[in-house]
């Protein structure tokens, strides 16, 4: 094949990139610079309403929160993916109803799921709190998704708990080590908890990277939890990046400011993927050859 059909190839992905990114992108970044209600004529503000941004208590919040997100998306949902997958990859008894009965809840729609959790934690009648009284433990019944110290940490347990798509990566992963290296690891004595430390786990190195940028993208753009589950509140102690700019751009019909918000979510998943795809070329570069 020639450079200039390996060009003529790439033509259509160079085109949807160009108009459904460079220039979104390039649009948004305009935006960003005037002062606009959407309606009325644009007004050149220049960097203002960044300046605004980080003056303004309740993107800083948002900004806290997001991370927050990610770290839970990292910390806890991958870990999580990965332990379930590593459980099931031994194939127990009835695995493949349990990879089945893992993934259901990720082709359920996000806002019931949202809704679900809502009623579940929800302070009177939720399942938690009555579970609690009924076993005598009403001294921990909360109000999960009322108290500003903990409402941001709530509404993350529907994505943390449902980490079906995180699992299924990593088998795909998995299915693809040779059985040889087990084989081996037997015969000298190893343990499976050994084995999948020193044999699995390394080799899955790259869908750990995946699973960790899939999940900092669903980060960054979360918004049915946080919107469904406790509306931003209380007092803002639960809003999100992607809430905040919803709530500047369809609330306050201040555009500039939500699309100013919008490029600064750009950059920080920008900065993650950045820490991600280094840390794995990093450990590359250390495998032994």
């Amino acid at each position: 094949m020639t450079s200039r059909q390996i060009y003529l190839y790439l033509v259509p992905a160079l085109l949807f990139t160009v108009v459904f990114f460079i220039f979104p992108l390039a649009y948004v970044l305009f935006v960003s610079l005037q002062e606009w209600d959407g309606l009325s004529g644009m007004n050149f503000v220049g960097l203002d309403n960044f300046r605004y941004l980080f003056e303004d208590a309740a993107f800083k919040t948002a900004m806290v929160n997001t991370m927050y997100w990610i770290l839970a998306g990292t910390l806890l949902h991958t870990p999580l993916g990965l332990l379930l997958a590593l459980l099931l990859f031994s194939k127990p008894k009835g695995w493949k109803w349990l990879r089945t009965l893992f993934f259901l809840p990720n082709v359920i729609s996000t806002t019931a799921l949202a809704f679900l959790w809502y009623f579940v934690l929800h302070v009177s009648l939720g399942l938690v709190n009555n579970s609690l009284k009924g076993v005598g433990l009403e001294s921990w019944a909360r109000p999960w998704l009322s108290d500003p110290s903990m409402s941001v940490f709530a509404s993350m347990i529907p994505f943390v708990l449902y980490i079906g798509f995180t699992m299924v990566i990593f088998l795909t992963q998995m299915s693809t080590i040779s059985q040889e290296f087990y084989e081996a690891a037997e015969i000298d004595g190893a343990t499976r908890a050994q084995m999948d430390w020193h044999i699995t786990v390394p080799l899955v190195k790259s869908a750990i990277g995946i699973n960790i940028i899939f999940n900092t993208a669903y980060c960054l753009r979360m918004f049915e939890y946080p919107l469904l589950m406790t509306g931003g509140g209380p007092a803002d102690s639960s809003i999100n990046m992607s809430l905040f700019i919803y709530r500047e751009m369809i609330s306050a019909n201040r555009y500039g400011i939500s699309m100013a918000a919008g490029l600064m979510t750009i950059v920080m998943g920008t900065i993650m993927m950045g820490i991600v795809f280094g840390s794995l070329r990093l450990s590359e570069r250390r495998r032994p050859r």
